[in-house]
């Protein structure tokens, strides 16, 4: 290849790279979406698996001991005491497994002088069953008799019948394929008939037409669905013949699978439906708003791949299709199919999920119409727009007129403060949980006082402003901070009370954050520090400061404070810690926007920190769930009336030189 034509190509290259450079829409979901959304889902995802998971693990297995020799097996099973639960001899083993009484069986007889035969019965189609099995085999089976050799000789037998076995498998595999292949039918369909359209120039000759705009996106929304679900149907008809034969040419002589075929049918269109409408109105809204086909897919993607993420989260561990549960798009209809596929569905919770995942569907058939109401769509300048002021034009958000233009000294704004949560985001998971990880005390001092500081010390002069006006460093009055402190001081009651009825985290989770806070050999004082005094400056610092006074420049103070108050609970990175975190940041959120100053949420924060800290430590190895009901509410109750006389001090109680 000579010289001219590798200038030719480099002139190309660089034209090209060029282009996508000065698109800053596009550029900025490229870098928006790798480096905050991907990092923000994909932990929320793996600690949600790994929660239940846990909780599996820490559940006791219920087993029945028989036999001539039961005693030997009995006594090695009562030194685990935390894993199995020793029940009596049931008369029928095979129907005291098969009907959930148990989760197995094990009969010990004599083998010879020195072993004894455990036969385990279990249910192969019982995920509990399951886990008894696998846990008796390696408690016993390591057993050594004095020779060396095993003292048990195990054995097992599987009480499930054929088809149930078949379903137990197919319900660990089908609910997550339809949901993929249901996605992947609506994306290239919606990539079409938004994107498409504008390129192909129809989309002016469309939106002429005298027709209504919420029909106009119901139609396109319903061919799109049902492209999905076909696309769906066959996928799964070619799988599912697929892997029979399959089976059954690597199988030989094996018995075939029986596959309860009604079951899964029934499986198929109450889920491919729902599921369809849900993913077609999610993928053409988005797809409305892009300009071009590329701009379509840089949006869809990670939008598929947050869509598949709750539906990956209950594919993993034992999650079960009861109370709030049944109202999570993705994870409700993952489970629905679950539990269809083992027969165990109730009609009210079907119809329960089937209702909320339509209902889903309507609000981003919704939003599609509203995206579609206007000309906005056919805005000659649209590309010339930022990426948050065309969204702001695509909503219909039009920009304040009498504001005057952002300067290098007029505060924070709402893409700094995106653009600051989306760096401390990032430092989290490559910096910061790393060094923690290394050593929790010198980790979490650089975590907190160097990397969440020197972020706001960073855009501080990175914008030509001080600390201390970003921050909103102000006296308020003695009222004020007399209420921050009663807010901390019930705070943590009223938001942990909420939290322990509505998603109760699991004991060992739990057990696992107090001795992180509270180690054995720790001391009182430097938990202070570490766990009450430190956030309560660093992350107030960060999430009271550029992020709060951002946003407030964009929102009204009460949305400010609420989607403040979810950026501080995900900074946390627990989902069984998200609601009260959350809960908490929105409650700081309100007191620094109401007294115009970090100060008093500094306060209550540290507050709020030590409360629990004193709390653990004085009450180490005690049981929160030892309170009855009636207790629990009357504790409630004072946390309230506390709660609310620390609000009614802060209240009108502002800095004199405050502004938001």
């Amino acid at each position: 290849m000579n010289l001219a034509r590798l200038g030719v190509i480099r002139l190309v290259a660089g034209k090209e790279l060029r282009e996508t450079l000065r698109d800053r829409r596009t550029l900025g979901v490229m870098l928006l979406f790798p480096l905050v959304v991907y990092p923000l889902v994909v932990p929320l995802m793996l600690m949600g698996a790994a929660s239940q998971v846990a909780r599996t693990e820490a559940r006791r297995s219920r087993v029945a001991v028989a036999g001539t020799a039961g005693e030997a097996v009995r006594t090695r099973l009562a030194k685990h005491p935390k894993t199995f639960e020793v029940l009596p001899a049931p008369a029928d083993a095979a129907a005291a497994v098969t009907g959930a009484r148990v989760d197995a069986v094990a009969i010990a007889t004599p083998a010879d002088a020195n072993r004894t035969r455990v036969d385990v019965v279990y249910d192969g189609a019982r995920e509990e069953s399951t886990q008894a099995h696998v846990r008796l085999q390696e408690v016993l089976g390591g057993e050594l008799a004095p020779g060396c050799g095993p003292l048990f000789a195990m054995s097992d037998r599987n009480v499930a019948p054929k088809e149930s076995e078949s379903a137990y498998l197919l319900s660990k595999l089908l609910p997550l394929i339809i949901v993929v292949v249901v996605g992947l039918g609506a994306f290239h369909p919606a990539i079409d008939i938004t994107a498409g359209e504008r390129e192909r120039g129809t989309l002016e000759t469309i939106l002429s037409s005298p027709v209504n705009r919420h029909d106009l996106m119901a139609g396109k929304i319903v061919a799109v669905a049902a492209l999905s679900a076909l696309t769906g149907l066959l996928n799964l008809a070619s799988m599912s013949l697929t892997t029979l034969e399959g089976a059954r040419l690597v199988g030989g002589a094996a018995p075939a699978m029986v596959v309860p075929w009604s079951r899964a049918l029934a499986t198929l269109f109450a889920v491919v439906v729902p599921a369809s409408f849900l993913f077609a109105s999610i993928m053409v809204a988005i797809g409305a708003m892009a300009r071009s086909h590329k701009e379509a897919q840089t949006l869809l993607t990670p939008v598929y791949f947050v869509c598949l993420t709750p539906s990956i989260m209950a594919s993993v561990g034992d999650w079960q299709l009861t109370g709030a549960v049944a109202l999570v798009p993705g994870v409700n209809i993952m489970l629905l199919a679950r539990d269809l596929i083992l027969g165990k569905a109730s009609l009210g919770l079907s119809i329960v999920v089937v209702a909320m995942t339509l209902a889903c569907g309507a609000l981003a058939l919704s939003l599609a119409a509203r995206l579609y109401d206007s000309e906005r769509l056919l805005a000659a300048d649209d590309g010339a727009l930022g990426l948050m002021a065309w969204l702001r034009r695509l909503a219909g958000i039009e920009p304040r007129s009498a504001a005057p233009a952002p300067t290098s000294t007029s505060g924070p704004t709402a893409g700094h403060a995106l653009a600051v949560f989306g760096v401390a985001y990032v430092l989290l998971f490559f910096v910061f949980i790393p060094l923690q990880a290394w050593r929790l005390t010198p980790g979490l001092v650089l975590t907190e006082w160097v990397g969440l500081l020197g972020i706001v010390a960073a855009y501080a002069r990175g914008t030509g402003q001080r600390v201390r006006d970003v921050l909103r460093v102000r006296r308020v009055p003695a009222r004020a901070l007399a209420g921050a402190t009663l807010i901390g001081a019930s705070a943590w009651i009223v938001v942990g009370f909420v939290a322990e009825w509505l998603v109760p985290a699991p004991k060992e989770l739990v057990e696992k954050l107090r001795h992180m806070i509270a180690p054995e050999d720790g001391h009182l004082a430097v938990g202070l520090f570490l766990m009450a005094l430190t956030p309560a400056v660093c992350e107030e610092a960060l999430f009271r400061g550029p992020i709060l006074r951002g946003l407030a420049a964009r929102l009204p103070r009460v949305p400010a404070a609420i989607v403040t108050g979810l950026l501080f609970g995900l900074y946390h990175v627990d989902a069984w810690r998200l609601l009260p975190t959350g809960v908490l940041g929105v409650f700081l959120s309100l007191i620094a926007l109401e007294t115009g100053s970090i100060v008093p949420a500094m306060v209550t924060h540290f507050v709020n920190n030590a409360c629990l800290l004193v709390i653990t430590y004085a009450g180490r190895g005690s049981d929160p769930d030892d309170f009855n009901r009636p207790t629990q509410l009357a504790i409630f109750g004072a946390g309230l009336v506390v709660l609310a006389a620390g609000a009614a001090l802060v209240r009108g109680a502002r800095a004199r030189d405050a502004t938001v």
